[in-house]
């Protein structure tokens, strides 16, 4: 019975899908095969922006709209330019994870979904788009190559990592012994967090300072020793990271940038 109705799934999203790739805009809702244990979403993207809201709903509503091409001239070696009105979505669902995927670099796709607030998320752009996220209760990774990432209402953990952009996040609670993680490099990483949490902050800034509303005593960094093995060399250096804990330490905070600030707030 349950394989019968997963089959029934996959024929409802492919009959969906084909019907996206016909239109600029419009919205799915995707079922999981089990609404009553925790699911997963992914989505991957190569060019648009995604927003992802938790909610109460038990399904995913995904909204979509495919991104203005840019006027090109129209006549090229006496040939006529014919525009693509595809657009590049595909979305499959299996054992209460859904994959939400678009290959497409040139046209590109804007995502906008409304997802249960108590599930793991993974989402991923590369260009002209920026990355939001609000209202999440598990595990959230947020990868970005071209634009900002921005995350409210956190309950949960976030590694986050873009290479043009700034990181804003307001954690509500975070999940106790979870690393994390916030990389970028040109743009400042901006974290709210509640005044109990604990954590092994290593910081790293080059072009930047860092600022912060939680009292923690700086470790002193002690020297790195390494022979290397093929000329024996003996090699003595320190680096510059800024390690402290805060409220007695507890799992590693790693944040990293290079052109820009690093604050820490108290919520």
């Amino acid at each position: 019975m349950k394989s019968n109705r997963s089959i029934i799934v996959f024929a409802l999203l492919f009959l969906l899908i084909s019907s996206v790739q016909a239109q600029d805009s419009g919205e799915l809702t995707i079922p999981f095969s089990d609404p009553a244990k925790p699911g997963k979403v992914r989505v991957d993207i190569k060019k648009g922006s995604i927003e992802v809201v938790g909610s109460a709903r038990k399904d995913v509503l995904v909204k979509y709209t495919a991104k203005a091409s840019k006027s090109k001239e129209q006549l090229k070696n006496g040939l006529r330019m014919i525009a693509s009105a595809a657009t590049d979505l595909e979305i499959s669902e299996k054992n209460n994870y859904i994959n939400i995927d678009s290959d497409s670099w040139n046209k590109g796709i804007d995502l906008v979904l409304e997802i249960p607030s108590r599930v793991d998320l993974h989402v991923e752009t590369y260009n002209s788009g920026n990355i939001y996220v609000q209202n999440i209760t598990g595990e959230v990774v947020a990868d970005n190559y071209n634009g900002r990432i921005t995350a409210e209402n956190i309950s949960g953990s976030l590694v986050a990592d873009t290479y043009n952009g700034t990181i804003k996040v307001t954690f509500d609670k975070i999940t106790p012994d979870t690393p994390m993680a916030f990389t970028t490099y040109n743009g400042n990483v901006d974290l709210t967090l509640p005044a109990n949490f604990k954590a092994s902050l290593k910081m790293k800034t080059s072009r930047g300072e860092i600022y912060s509303g939680f009292d923690f005593s700086v470790k002193k960094n002690e020297p790195i020793t390494k022979t290397e093995k093929k000329s024996g060399t003996y090699k003595v250096y320190l680096d510059d990271w800024v390690r402290g804990d805060v409220n007695g330490g507890g799992p590693e905070m790693m944040i990293k940038n290079y052109n820009g600030d690093i604050y820490l707030r108290k919520k």
